[in-house]
């Protein structure tokens, strides 16, 4: 029996890391999509555990920002928290974040998984509902790619779709989940299934960390908000 853990955009929250390591202690792999920081309280620890646990990773749109601190946004919230992440990490972190890859092919108990981000990997993604989206649409983003499943990080909301021999899995977001829901998702593949999860935890910790923060108060507000009830506005 084979175990694959898949997430993304974990978004330097700990508490959330903490309860998919309990949930899932023994995994015989692990695949992060992507913005392991961003928006968070806890960067270093959240980059040491994955880049110390993780099998296979590749880069999302705050993990690049951070790494490069010539990327600029028009959002003041982005701009307030990637600098900030900047000032918690060593340079040789912000190195490792920026070279990662942006995509990446592995093959896993001979199923061949493709590792990319919902393009373009902005914030606007975060609210994107794959389950919405037509089939043409799918099959003209991801029908060229060869690869029996596509792991798609950067919604927030979690989907699993098949466009023709392809199977397209999105994990949500395992730090800040925007589907209306405050509990963190995951994607687990097992013995040819692959199933959508659900982790129960409490984000009180993480929002008060928040609070913490040298961040414009309302920034911090509207992050809290979205902790606590998973809103995508």
């Amino acid at each position: 029996m084979t175990r694959i853990i898949i997430f993304s955009d974990l978004h330097a929250n700990w508490e959330a890391l903490l309860s998919l390591q309990q949930a899932e202690p023994r995994p015989d792999a692990i695949l992060c999509l992507g913005d392991i920081v961003g928006y968070g309280p806890d960067p270093k620890l959240c980059l040491d555990s994955v880049r110390d646990n993780a099998n296979h990773i590749i880069r999302g749109q705050h993990d690049l920002a951070v790494g490069n601190s010539r990327i600029r946004s028009d959002n003041a919230l982005l701009e307030g928290t990637w600098a900030h992440t900047r000032s918690m990490l060593p340079a040789e972190d912000r190195d490792y974040l920026a070279a990662l890859p942006t995509e990446k092919t592995v093959e896993l108990n001979g199923v061949r998984f493709y590792l990319t981000r919902f393009p373009p990997d902005d914030r606007d993604v975060e609210t994107q509902m794959m389950v919405t989206m037509p089939q043409s649409r799918i099959r003209e983003m991801f029908g060229h790619i060869e690869a029996d499943i596509i792991l798609l990080g950067g919604p927030h909301i979690a989907s699993l779709r098949q466009i023709d021999d392809k199977l397209i899995v999105c994990p949500g977001s395992l730090g800040l989940p925007r589907y209306g829901v405050s509990d963190p998702t995951f994607a687990a593949w097992q013995d040819g299934q692959v199933k959508i999860h659900h982790l129960h935890y409490h984000p009180d910790e993480t929002i008060r960390k928040l609070s913490l923060l040298p961040l414009d108060p309302e920034h911090v507000v509207h992050l809290q908000s979205t902790l606590r009830t998973g809103s995508p506005d």
